[in-house]
């Protein structure tokens, strides 16, 4: 293995390290409320989505399988969080729409104090450098899943949409 690889290597784990670490401390944030950092993000993704979400737009978002999704919805909607309708003249059609107690978990979880202290290591222009370096992992990896799976979002759609809801 050359020298290249094994420093590519030596970054996914330091990434990976990263990410779990900083999870475990939003794990921990949001425990107060009840609720898992996956949880939070579909609130937030319903919420960005709007009035015709369903599960199949929610799983594009949050780049799992539509199984996975399901599952996480069915334990969201026993919560109270969510609620799921189907859509008059169609059983297969769901839309997915936030509850009273799930807009409140969402304002709730917009509370990021551990993130924020995280964050704050860093300088704004290393912020910066930072966003913009996992966009290009984020959207290379996305091009790769691409070639196998036909529901992954391109790149360019989900920036465009964060970026027109201002969600970045």
């Amino acid at each position: 293995m050359s020298k290249i690889e094994d420093k590519e290597y030596d970054i996914w784990i330091l990434l990976s390290r990263v990410y779990h670490l900083i999870a475990m401390l939003r794990k921990l944030e949001l425990s107060k409320f009840d609720i898992l950092p996956v949880q939070s993000y579909i609130l937030f993704v319903i919420k960005a989505l709007g009035d015709d979400t369903t599960p199949s737009r929610v799983s594009e978002f949050v780049y799992q399988q539509r199984s996975s999704i399901s599952d996480i919805l069915n334990r969201m909607e026993k919560q109270g969080l969510i609620k799921k309708t189907s859509t008059p003249g169609s059983k297969k059609r769901v839309i997915v729409t936030l509850t009273e107690k799930g807009e409140k978990a969402l304002t709730l979880s917009r509370q990021r104090k551990f993130l924020h202290k995280v964050l704050s290591a860093l300088s704004d222009e290393k912020k910066q450098q930072l966003e913009a370096g996992l966009e290009l992992l984020r959207d290379s990896a996305v091009n790769e899943l691409s070639v196998t799976q036909k529901t992954i979002l391109r790149p360019s759609q989900i920036s465009k949409y964060y970026r027109e809801k201002n969600l970045l």
